[in-house]
């Protein structure tokens, strides 16, 4: 047999599902996938914009690239 009153931890657990918008839903996944795309877009153009400025540096200054024109 269950129990007959509540403690605290199911009243824990009810606050808890109440609260809680996403949970591991379809939305929970779209939300993950969406992340991760967006991550990945992110990633990607900051390492292009990097490695373009830092063949910009190297082509038409002095220095070696970004590290040698920090470095001075």
């Amino acid at each position: 047999m269950g129990l007959i009153f509540k403690d605290i931890h199911d009243e824990q657990q009810e606050s808890l599902m109440k609260t809680m918008h996403i949970g591991n839903t379809w939305e929970f996944r779209y939300f993950k996938a969406k992340a991760y795309f967006w991550g990945c877009i992110a990633t990607t153009s900051g390492v292009t914009i990097t490695a373009t400025v830092d063949y910009c540096i190297h082509k038409f200054t002095a220095h070696s690239g970004i590290i040698g024109w920090i470095l001075g």
